[in-house]
C-alpha cells in the first residue's frame, strides 16, 4: 500500500512539474514572438504589417486570388542599407511580396535573388501614394531564395519595416 501511495504521489508530482514547465516554455515563447529583427515573425500584429496587409487585400480576392501566408518579417533599416530574408519557394507557384514602411517619403527597393545570387526576374509595383512596394515572382526552380529589402537615401532616418507574402 505504501509503495502504491508513494508511486502515485511521485507520478502526480511529475505530471504537475511537466505541466508547469510546459506552460512556462509556452509563455516564454509567446513573449519572444515578434521580437526578432529581420527574421520570420508570426506575432504580434503591428501597424506597419497592417499597412502591407491593406495593400495586399485586392490580390486576396477574386477568381485568381493569392493566399496570404502567416509568416512575415520585420525590422529596422537605415537609409542606404539592405537586409536579406531567406525563403523557400516552389516551382509552379506564383508569389507576391509586399514591403511597407511608415514614412511616405521613403523610397523602397524590394528584389529577389536565387541561391546563386542572381537577380530573379520579377514584376515590381510601387503602390501610388503609399509607402509600399510589391514584387511578383514565379520561380523556375524549387529552392532557397533571398528577398532583399533596402531603403534609398531619400530620407535621413532609419525606418521600421514589414514584409508579408502570399502565393497561388
Amino acid at each position: 500500500m505504501r509503495v502504491e501511495t508513494t508511486l502515485t504521489t511521485l507520478l502526480a508530482s511529475a505530471a504537475t512539474l511537466f505541466i508547469v514547465t510546459s506552460s512556462s516554455a509556452q509563455d516564454s515563447a509567446a513573449e519572444n514572438a515578434g521580437s526578432a529583427t529581420g527574421s520570420e515573425v508570426t506575432e504580434p500584429l503591428n501597424d506597419i504589417k497592417l499597412l502591407a496587409q491593406q495593400a495586399a487585400l485586392p490580390s486576396l480576392k477574386g477568381e485568381n486570388k493569392f493566399i496570404l501566408r502567416e509568416s512575415w518579417w520585420s525590422g529596422n533599416i537605415a537609409p542606404g542599407k539592405a537586409k536579406l530574408i531567406q525563403v523557400q519557394l516552389f516551382r509552379r507557384n506564383m508569389y507576391r511580396f509586399w514591403l511597407a514602411v511608415p514614412n511616405q517619403k521613403a523610397e523602397l527597393n524590394l528584389n529577389i535573388y536565387d541561391s546563386e545570387g542572381s537577380l530573379v526576374p520579377a514584376e515590381t509595383k510601387l503602390l501610388e501614394g503609399e509607402h509600399i512596394v510589391s514584387i511578383t515572382v514565379k520561380p523556375e526552380l524549387t529552392g532557397v531564395y533571398y528577398i532583399r529589402v533596402s531603403l534609398k537615401t531619400t530620407i535621413d532616418q532609419p525606418q521600421d519595416w514589414a514584409v508579408i507574402y502570399a502565393y497561388r
